[in-house]
């Protein structure tokens, strides 16, 4: 670990920084156990995106999907989950990465190269070089909605980069703090950590997870697909 790094982590142990360096997330160590992934699909108490209908199947790894169903216990009266991203396979993360990618370097004509990698890696995980928690089938992104599955108000639309993206913000109502609260307490009663950066974005067993755990090891890596 660097020094830049040493001394982010150590306002973050201090509760005066939000998030982990990536260099330490990256160094958790993997255990993998092996774990299957199971498809979520039937679950009639959750809810999904319109593009996560439209497919056959959603995995994710089977003591993620327990908990989800666990904190579904929690949730209050006419709240469901709904989910917007689970187990995402690495070539399906390059060309959302590739997407991203071309899409900022068209509206950004101005500016360098590395200023365009770092704008696609805020809103999307960069594969090149290794693989984030979607690839393992340990982290999901996951909102509010009701019984129609109209999506409560959470202050910003899913993947939505501003001021108000990141879980504690400042500008949020009183309506949309409630709602915040209520996914991330049920979720992290339930074993998950959220990332501080993503309202939505929740992990568990991944090195993410593990990272803002104080763990030094995690249990998920790339899981073996069986042919999927």
């Amino acid at each position: 670990m660097n020094c830049k790094d040493k001394i982010k982590m150590m306002l973050w142990n201090l509760g005066l920084r939000e998030t982990i360096p990536a260099s330490v997330i990256n160094s958790v160590h993997i255990k993998e156990n092996n774990e299957e992934l199971v498809d979520i699909k039937q679950d009639k108490k959750l809810y999904f995106s319109d593009e996560l209908q439209q497919r056959s199947a959603v995995y994710l790894r089977k003591s993620v999907y327990e908990n989800i169903k666990k904190a579904q216990n929690a949730l209050p009266n006419n709240y469901f989950f709904k989910v917007y991203s689970a187990f995402r396979p690495h070539e399906e993360q390059i060309q959302l990465w590739n997407k991203n990618y071309q899409e900022i370097k068209a509206n950004n004509p101005t500016l360098s190269e590395q200023e365009i990698v770092n704008k696609t890696k805020a809103v999307c995980a960069d594969p090149r070089f290794g693989f984030g928690g979607h690839q393992t089938g340990g982290a999901v992104d996951i909102t509010l909605c009701d019984a129609l599955g109209k999506d409560y108000d959470m202050g910003t639309a899913y993947l939505e980069v501003s001021s108000k993206t990141p879980t504690k913000s400042n500008g949020l109502t009183d309506e949309q703090k409630l709602n915040r609260s209520i996914l991330k307490n049920s979720m992290e009663n339930a074993g998950f950590k959220n990332y501080p950066h993503e309202w939505w974005h929740f992990c568990y067993g991944d090195r993410m997870w593990g990272a803002y755990s104080k763990r030094k090891d995690c249990f998920y890596g790339m899981p073996i697909q069986n042919g999927r």
